[in-house]
């Protein structure tokens, strides 16, 4: 049954044996024990610390996934990243059986690689490492470690990580609905994620605070306000579970005005309604990626796209710039290839620390104004659909595509919203499908891409949508 309401204890501990039964390592987790050992580590080793210490100093921090199928080579990547990289935040992307919950497999994966020397994981086997592996990963860097994945259930994973002194996660609703499975149904995605929520909750109120995140879905060529209502359902499930840390991301697209208002208004909009269902004391750390369909091959061009990255942090406000290394597009990426990444992104945020760069006022304010009319409306609708209760709400949404993806994986999609870019390269609704907006907003988008059409001498189409996708990966914007 979907309900936005807190796990009881008695709910929450039933259902950990279970989860902790899954895997041998579950036995490993030790709740108490964690907790003391989280208390136990440098303050800075902390997300959340490390997230306010980032926004008190007005320093970015770059971060990317790193994933190893051993817990040796992981140790090496990532003392080589913070080394020779100068990183402030290490990733740990888990191995896709992982995700999968297929444990016995990724323990053949673990065992060829380590036969072999070779590994035979796409990352690292987090459940099959146990919580002794991980504290080694931990206890070998001064960074925190920063787990980068998506999974419909990541229960057990979040266990061992948490208790092996990881204190993030990105247990995010939509991304994991929609992106991760053709079938999962989200009401099992819903139960997943409040499961862990309420675990990042429990160690929150036992003192040692968790930082929990979302990003609403892969937002390539999709107008940035449905993807702000998605962002901000999913945060209000982490927040009803106890979390009070929360990574707050959005997905740039390269035109910096729509990217640094599409910010503003998530953060701005999501204390509204915060405040509105009656949830204190939430802080909020703003991050930001330059969302792209497809990585550039072109070295000069990956470089470019980091700089905008760091742009885009920069104007935004942001403690995190969550970046792909140069080489993402033409295979697993070296430690050398991450490292690169990190020193290009850190050479720019040291350029920008001290400037100050702002965007168009005028036209910020036009964007924003338009931005918080089509979240609102979307969001109006899914607390109306749900009687005030924004998960059965969403349910409801997601069924009358009131909530929809046109790109996601999961055959619930509605797939009718199409996103297009203007003339300028702010992404607008070419088909807004059945969302709840006006007559004005609708207007608003058909003369943005009238626009485009005079200047480029034709109609918008098909080819249009491809090219739009594409351009970025191309050394263009339009």
């Amino acid at each position: 049954m979907i309900r936005n309401k807190k796990l009881s204890e008695e709910e929450f501990f039933k259902q950990r044996k279970e989860v902790l039964s899954q895997w041998h390592t579950g036995k490993e987790v030790d709740l108490d024990e964690a907790i003391e050992y989280h208390k136990n580590l440098p303050p800075l080793k902390n997300f959340a610390n490390k997230m306010r210490y980032a926004k008190e100093h007005n320093e970015i921090y770059a971060s990317t996934g790193m994933g190893k199928a051993t817990v040796e080579e992981q140790i090496e990547l990532l003392q080589y990243v913070e080394e020779h990289g100068k990183a402030d935040l290490l990733g740990l992307s888990p191995d896709s059986l992982t995700r999968q919950n297929d444990y016995k497999a990724a323990q053949q994966g673990l065992e060829e690689s380590m036969r072999t020397g070779k590994s035979k994981l796409n990352g690292l086997p987090v459940v099959n490492c146990g919580v002794s592996g991980i504290r080694r990963l931990v206890e070998s860097v001064n960074c925190p470690i920063q787990p980068r994945y998506g999974a419909a259930d990541a229960r057990l994973c979040d266990e061992i990580l948490f208790a092996g002194g990881c204190s993030n996660s990105s247990p995010d609703l939509f991304m994991d609905f929609w992106q991760h499975s053709a079938k999962v149904s989200l009401e099992t995605v819903v139960n997943t994620h409040q499961y862990v929520c309420r675990l990042m909750g429990y160690y929150t109120e036992h003192g040692v605070p968790m930082c929990a995140g979302a990003q609403g879905f892969y937002a390539a060529g999709i107008p940035p306000s449905l993807q702000t209502a998605t962002v901000i359902i999913s945060l209000l499930l982490q927040v009803e579970q106890g979390v009070k840390h929360l990574s707050v991301k959005c997905a740039g697209h390269g035109n910096l005005v729509q990217d640094v208002v599409s910010s503003k208004v998530r953060l701005n909009l999501l204390q509204e309604y915060l405040d509105k269902l009656g949830y204190r004391d939430i802080e909020m750390f703003p991050g930001i990626s330059f969302n792209l369909m497809q990585y550039p091959v072109d070295i000069g061009t990956n470089f470019a796209v980091v700089f905008m990255n760091t742009l885009m942090a920069k104007l935004i406000g942001a403690q995190q710039n969550d970046i792909r290394t140069v080489a993402e597009a033409k295979a697993i990426p070296t430690k050398e290839d991450v490292a690169d990444t990190f020193r290009t992104a850190k050479a720019m945020e040291n350029f920008l620390q001290k400037q100050k760069i702002e965007i168009d006022k005028k036209e910020a304010d036009i964007e924003a104004q338009m931005e918080e009319k089509e979240v609102r409306s979307i969001l109006d609708k899914v607390l109306e659909f749900g009687d005030g209760d924004v998960l059965v709400g969403a349910a409801k949404a997601v069924e009358t595509g009131v909530l929809d993806n046109p790109f996601a994986a999961n055959r619930a999609a509605a797939g009718k919203v199409l996103g297009i870019k203007d003339s300028e390269g702010a992404i607008r609704y070419y088909n807004t499908g059945n969302l709840p907006f006006s007559k004005e907003i609708i207007e608003y988008h058909k003369e943005k891409i009238a626009q485009r059409e005079k200047i480029q001498g034709k109609s918008i189409n098909y080819e249009t949508l491809i090219s739009d996708l594409l351009a970025v990966s191309n050394g263009y914007l339009v």
